[in-house]
């Protein structure tokens, strides 16, 4: 499906398991009628997975008719009800789990999508006093919700918390013959396992250097350096921090800026701190040595500032060793040929 490798992680079976080990040692405990301090009998409450309505099919039609339905009690069933996608747990799509298998090679894989799967849990016993020593040993934990820590996908070995949350408890008295006469008692609890589905493990290869060049573009910024390409013929010299405008005097001046450098040869200017639009065929002054030059063209080209690079330290680390990294900075001038 979709392309991709066979996978298959178990995770239903998983979240049936840990629902189910949840319920899977409870004990009940029968003491006498007249001194509740002498146990009479202790019983590991069995746990089946098992719809409700055949169970309690099976629980009151026994095959040969001759045992009561008071003595195969208590019992307890669960089963899964339905799933439903949980958007409000929605994690980032780019997220990732990653597991460093060589100093080459890693195991990656993207965040689960969550879902909620409704879990019932029905409990049936022989009196009323049996069924709710049962359920008062599960309500205490649930505040509505009690926690797992569980790793989903071994082969990354990450641990996920799965909350499970306690929605409802119902209780239902089946009587035999008059209303003293009980037959059995069941409760009906619904939960939530908020548990996640996770997709196939990628080889993505390990980033072992990273390359990051800074540019200034004077086409997307105003207001950064820029390179201006003027006619030839004209005389005078612009200044360093000196101020150059476009325009019949400063004071009306429709642009201004501040020379960083200045190229007698080539006639190339290099300004920043520019405010308005100088404008092509127009001409650009000095405000201190009135040079004054036109406008022929500009060099929008990006200009390279600033050149970093980082690699692990050393650069032979295994995964789970511990390494740092060493940081190269570069730094271009701006330069006018």
């Amino acid at each position: 499906m979709l392309n991709n490798e066979h996978f298959y992680f178990k995770l239903l079976r998983k979240y049936v398991i840990l629902f189910g080990n949840m319920f899977n040692n409870l004990i009940l405990v029968r003491t006498q009628a007249t001194d509740t301090d002498i146990e009479v009998q202790r019983i590991k409450v069995p746990l089946t997975y098992a719809p409700k309505d055949k169970y309690v099919t099976r629980l009151t039609q026994d095959p040969d008719l001759l045992k009561p339905v008071g003595s195969i009690l208590p019992r307890m069933s669960f089963e899964i009800q339905n799933f439903a996608y949980d958007p409000a747990r929605k994690q980032l799509s780019t997220l990732r789990a990653v597991k460093g298998d060589t100093t080459t090679a890693m195991s990656a894989q993207y965040m689960g999508v969550p879902y909620d799967i409704h879990f019932e849990l029905n409990i049936y016993a022989k009196t009323i006093d049996d069924a709710n020593q049962i359920l008062e040993q599960i309500l205490p934990y649930f505040t509505p919700d009690y926690t797992y820590t569980i790793t989903p996908v071994p082969e990354l070995a990450y641990l996920k918390d799965i909350p499970i949350v306690l929605n409802s408890v119902n209780q239902n008295i089946t009587y035999e013959g008059d209303w003293n006469s009980v037959r059995y008692v069941s409760y009906t609890l619904l939960f939530t396992v908020k548990g996640y589905f996770f997709g196939p493990i990628e080889t993505p290869k390990i980033i072992r250097k990273s390359i990051a060049n800074i540019f200034n573009d004077p086409s997307l910024v105003t207001g950064y350096t820029i390179r201006i390409n003027t006619n030839q013929g004209n005389n005078g010299t612009f200044q360093i921090s000196d101020t150059v405008y476009q325009g019949n005097n400063f004071t009306t001046a429709t642009a201004f800026a501040t020379v960083l450098k200045w190229n007698q040869s080539t006639h190339k200017l290099l300004v920043s701190g520019a405010q308005g639009n100088f404008t092509v065929n127009s001409t650009i002054k000095s405000v201190s040595t009135n040079a004054s030059y036109i406008i022929e063209s500009f060099d929008a080209s990006p200009l390279k500032l600033v050149n970093i690079t980082v690699e692990p330290s050393p650069n032979t680390a295994q995964p789970g060793e511990d390494f740092g990294y060493t940081e190269t900075i570069i730094e271009f001038p701006d330069t006018l040929e």
